[in-house]
């Protein structure tokens, strides 16, 4: 009988909370004691209703112990074409994480092919529940004010990253990409590999008719507003700010042309709009310390790069208008007392292109399994950390580098079916678990500990926590 199969994952440590997982015929409740693992589930045709209904639905709950209901969410799944025909997880952006009083719930779905090129043929779904004021201020609470540990320095922190944090939504995207024809593909080619390589075997009416769906399996990597990233518990922001290719300048009156995070070419968040929510968040939040690591890995020549002078005109302007006296501080802040940072109101640290020891290499990371990127978290070590001031261990693949899985996603695409997204729970139950048992064992030198993730989640942040609750004590 025709069939869907889905996997299913869930994160929990908000006490007294579950979350039910259902298709026709069948559910599982999962607990905290059920974190990093999987379930199977199977959308099956015998158990709708209806001789030519093929048709079943999928859906989640999030349940206090009361029996309140923090959210429900659900897709329905034609078991006969796998096809989704309509629900609340169409796309990431249908996708963002809800904050209902002390529950923070992250999730996300993958809309799984038939298991072609490696994928897997299993829908993906994944949920974390985990408690908001916790995670909002998780820094205070490691070291309150007066505390032993905010007599440590700041290197002693670990912190939470989002991969490509400023690739958070397609809105500028889709704003400058408004002539989805075949000379705007001829353009991309000449800057994006990916996109060039599919003009030599695709042709470019037939990249440009799915350019939305292209640019969002490329380079779509989190789901949530900035503000939200910092509550879920993000301090680390690698921030790549340019200004607009060329061609791109005028495409749109909201538009303007200035700064914004560039993944090689394709614009997403304002460089001023990021840091106006930072020194936002820092201000209502004042044990909070905020990381903006500025770098320009692969992009491309012709989009400007913000001179140091406009840099720190950018980050004069953002803690300029803050409330609480928000300074911004250099790597120097790395070795200075947490104490002291606070009292001198640097809690938002700018470093520019600095070295880091990090996990990531193309080869390694371009997979869809996780024992290659562990494989690299083993060959870490402490004597590696000496070189430089940050450390970064780096969870999410990318595997749209594989160039069957790249072309696979473009043929098949919409906007629940990037290949970003169909490792992000099979990644985190093997990588997380990892990082939780051996970073601080093997990474024992006085550097700052960075844990990157795509669409950064409540398992990933609540890891982290717990490394600097140990790191604290233990260094």
């Amino acid at each position: 009988m025709p069939s869907k199969g889905i996997e299913v994952y869930s994160y929990i440590t908000l006490p007294n909370y579950r979350v039910n997982f259902s298709v026709p015929g069948g559910s599982i409740t999962r607990t905290e004691d059920d974190n990093f693992t999987s379930y199977h589930l199977e959308v099956e045709s015998k158990d709708i209703p209806g001789l030519a209904h093929f048709t079943g639905r999928f859906q989640f709950q999030v349940l206090s112990d009361t029996g309140e209901e923090i959210t429900t969410q659900w897709n329905d799944i034609n078991t006969l074409s796998g096809k989704l025909e309509g629900g609340t997880m169409m796309s990431s952006k249908d996708q963002q994480s809800i904050l209902n009083g002390d529950a923070l719930v992250t999730y996300g779905f993958y809309h799984a092919g038939h298991g072609e090129v490696g994928l897997t043929n299993l829908c993906q779904c994944y949920v974390t529940v985990v408690s908001l004021s916790a995670h909002r201020t998780w820094m205070t609470t490691i070291c309150p004010p007066g505390s032993e540990a905010e007599q440590k320095p700041f290197s002693r922190f670990v912190l939470p990253a989002p991969h490509d944090d400023g690739m958070n939504s397609m809105s500028t995207c889709e704003a400058v990409l408004v002539d989805r024809d075949e000379a705007l593909v001829e353009v991309l080619s000449n800057h994006i590999p990916a996109i060039h390589w599919l003009a030599e075997h695709l042709t470019h009416k037939m990249i440009a008719s799915e350019l939305p769906n292209v640019i969002y399996g490329l380079a779509i990597t989190q789901k949530d507003p900035i503000p939200v990233l910092l509550d879920i518990g993000a301090r680390y922001f690698e921030f790549r700010p340019a200004h607009l290719l060329p061609e791109f300048e005028g495409k749109a009156a909201h538009v303007p042309n200035r700064p914004y995070f560039q993944h090689a070419c394709i614009p997403g968040i304002a460089f001023e709009e990021f840091l106006q929510e930072v020194v936002h968040f820092l201000d209502k939040n004042p044990g909070e310390h905020v990381v903006v690591h500025i770098r320009w890995d692969n992009i491309v020549s012709q989009c400007r790069k913000p001179t140091p002078e406009e840099l720190d005109e950018a980050f004069n302007i953002a803690t300029g208008v803050s409330k609480t006296g928000v300074q911004w501080g250099d790597a120097r802040c790395f070795k200075e007392k947490i104490v002291d940072l606070r009292a001198s109101g640097k809690r938002l640290i700018r470093v520019i292109e600095a070295d880091k020891y990090d996990s990531w290499t193309a080869k390694a990371y371009a997979t869809l399994k996780p024992e290659p990127i562990i494989a690299q978290f083993e060959a870490m070590n402490a004597e590696g950390q000496l070189g430089s001031d940050i450390t970064v261990l780096q969870c999410q693949a990318t595997s749209q580098s594989i160039k069957e899985v790249l072309v696979y996603s473009i043929l098949t695409a919409n906007a629940a079916t990037s290949c970003l997204t169909s490792t992000k729970a099979s990644l985190d139950r093997h990588t997380l678990p990892w990082i939780r048992d051996n970073a601080l064992e093997k990474l024992t030198s006085e550097r700052l500990l960075v844990i990157m993730n795509d669409f950064m989640d409540g398992a990933t942040t609540d890891i982290v926590i717990g490394l600097n609750k140990r790191r604290f004590v233990s260094l």
